[in-house]
């Protein structure tokens, strides 16, 4: 009886009693500590698994946190490279306008110190038909008949992708996609693109004489073609949201030799003011100019020409 013990069981029809070897006892022992080693290995399994899926969720936070810094640097990356592209454009522009004045008239008069602009500039010798041919061939007035905003100015701003002070070289009118675009003088459709040419989208440049160039940037289409001969006031496009832009807008710059001019005062430009553009522009040597385009107009009104262009 060493190796058995007696279990008794009691209920409402009386004892009964059992004996249980030894054996079984330690058997019973044995499978209910392995369900508590099973359970507590398991217990401990759970939470390492619950640490590590936790690190996991960390881990993929912070990826998805260093993707977000790695699009904002290739964003940057990209401005960069549409700025540079533009520069290219610039110094094209300069190569090109650096070949068509070679060989000018050497005719040219410097400018007097002591007096004004204005002053330099003969008025009184303008007739309203010379004022009206030079305002024919050099941009003028807004390249906008419908109502419009501007919603940023020629000069240095802060980029707002580069977060950094840039120049901006046109002039942003705020109007709706669709609006006609018209252009600001005579001249030549040289440059008509669909792509996305550095930020500026569908663009049209247009030469005129002079060495003056006008640029219409961000556009939905263009309506000439390279190569076409336009006149001021003439439908060239129509404005859009295109290339890197933050709204429907037509961003528009006026080039003298490649230099980029404040298009204000040529927007402002008309017959009533005619002189004040002189003051206001001083990076272009009026005097030679218009003395240039006088001749031409006195030259066009000779009686031998007015009757051969009659017949």
């Amino acid at each position: 009886m060493k190796n058995r013990f007696v279990v008794t069981i009691t209920d409402i029809n009386g004892s009964k009693q059992y004996n249980v070897h030894q054996y079984m006892k330690q058997i019973l022992l044995y499978i209910i500590l392995l369900i508590v080693v099973v359970f507590f290995f398991s217990f401990i399994s759970i939470k390492l698994l619950l640490k590590e899926v936790k690190q996991i969720e960390t881990r993929r936070v912070l990826m998805q946190q260093e993707y977000q810094k790695i699009n904002e640097k290739n964003e940057k990356l990209q401005a960069l490279v549409d700025e540079k592209t533009e520069e290219l454009v610039k110094v094209s522009d300069k190569i090109e306008d650096l070949e068509s004045i070679v060989g000018l008239s050497s005719r040219v008069v410097e400018d007097s110190k002591d007096l004004s602009l204005s002053e330099r500039v003969d008025l009184a010798s303008i007739t309203g038909a010379q004022k009206a041919f030079v305002m024919q061939l050099i941009p003028n007035g807004a390249p906008l008949r419908d109502s419009y905003r501007v919603t940023s100015e020629w000069g240095t701003r802060l980029n707002p992708v580069l977060q950094r002070s840039q120049l901006h070289t046109g002039m942003d009118f705020g109007v709706p996609i669709g609006t006609p675009v018209y252009a600001s003088a005579d001249g030549v459709a040289y440059f008509v693109n669909n792509g996305y040419n550095g930020g500026y989208g569908i663009m049209l440049r247009l030469n005129h004489s002079y060495g003056f160039n006008t640029f219409y940037a961000h556009l939905n289409r263009i309506v000439v073609n390279p190569g076409d001969f336009v006149k001021r006031g003439q439908l060239i496009a129509y404005s859009g949201n295109t290339g890197r832009s933050t709204g429907p807008h037509l961003h528009y710059e006026i080039r003298y030799l490649g230099q980029d001019l404040n298009p204000r005062p040529f927007v402002e430009w008309t017959m009533r003011d005619y002189t004040k553009i002189f003051e206001k522009e001083k990076n272009i040597k009026w005097q030679s100019l218009l003395t240039m385009i006088n001749q031409l107009v006195e030259i066009r009104e000779t009686p031998a020409l007015l009757r051969k262009e009659q017949k």
